[in-house]
């Protein structure tokens, strides 16, 4: 056996694997981090009271003029945010790419279910109209703002799968879902359906559920892929 031939497959796929590792690692700190200041931020916010710095940057928002351009972005960016599903499926099919319209389907229910499932356990009520303006009545619960979380996981996913497009395209993608993000975020705040920590609770657990989904989807594609798969 030549074993000057075999030494460097085996170096090669062993640091493969390594560096496979390593990642995964990676992102498992990162989900657990997710999830650790999410679980924190909620203990915190199952008191009714605003947590520091709710009430300061709602009513700055609100200060700005309804019919300028910051406010109309903000009083209509959270309603822009529930078509994106359907627009994101409905590209993938007319691009039929199957699997990922599912994954966006899937990452879509989910992502309500997870949202409503957490507001649930946290209880925290949605901001009071003796402390800032509302759109109405304060039913429900505010934490997290799954308005928030659902939009958080669509930009996510769509530019996971987008992860292989020429790179002017990815660029652009990551920073309209990033600015969408965000705009939408703040959205909540500025209506009054939720406080800052309620959107910001939104982000944790939605960037810990999209680190999940991906992982999932990455698993049944090497499950597909694999020799074994294919039996």
């Amino acid at each position: 056996m030549d074993v000057a031939g075999v030494r460097p497959v085996v170096e090669q796929y062993g640091g493969e694997g390594f560096g496979v590792r390593a990642r995964a690692g990676r992102w498992l700190a990162l989900w657990a981090a997710l999830v650790v200041l999410g679980a924190l931020l909620a203990i915190a916010a199952r008191a009714a009271e605003p947590l520091p710095g709710d009430l300061a940057l709602a009513r700055l928002l609100q200060g700005l003029p309804p019919d300028g351009a910051a406010g109309l972005l903000l009083s209509y960016a959270g309603d822009a945010a529930w078509f994106l599903p359907v627009v994101t499926v409905a590209a993938a099919l007319l691009g039929r790419r199957w699997s990922a319209a599912l994954f966006i389907l899937l990452a879509s229910v989910t992502a309500v279910l997870v949202g409503d499932a957490l507001k649930l356990l946290v209880a925290r009520p949605r901001p009071p109209v003796e402390l800032i303006q509302t759109p109405g009545p304060t039913d429900g619960y505010g934490f997290p703002s799954g308005t928030a979380l659902l939009t958080l996981v669509l930009a996510g996913a769509t530019c996971y799968l987008l992860r292989s497009a020429p790179r002017p395209v990815f660029v652009v993608a990551l920073a309209a879902s990033s600015l969408l993000v965000v705009a939408v975020g703040l959205s909540r705040v500025y209506v009054g359906e939720h406080w800052a920590t309620d959107v910001l609770g939104g982000w944790l657990f939605g960037g810990a559920w999209l680190l999940a989904l991906v992982a999932a989807y990455r698993w049944w594609f090497a499950g597909r892929a694999s020799p074994v798969g294919r039996h």
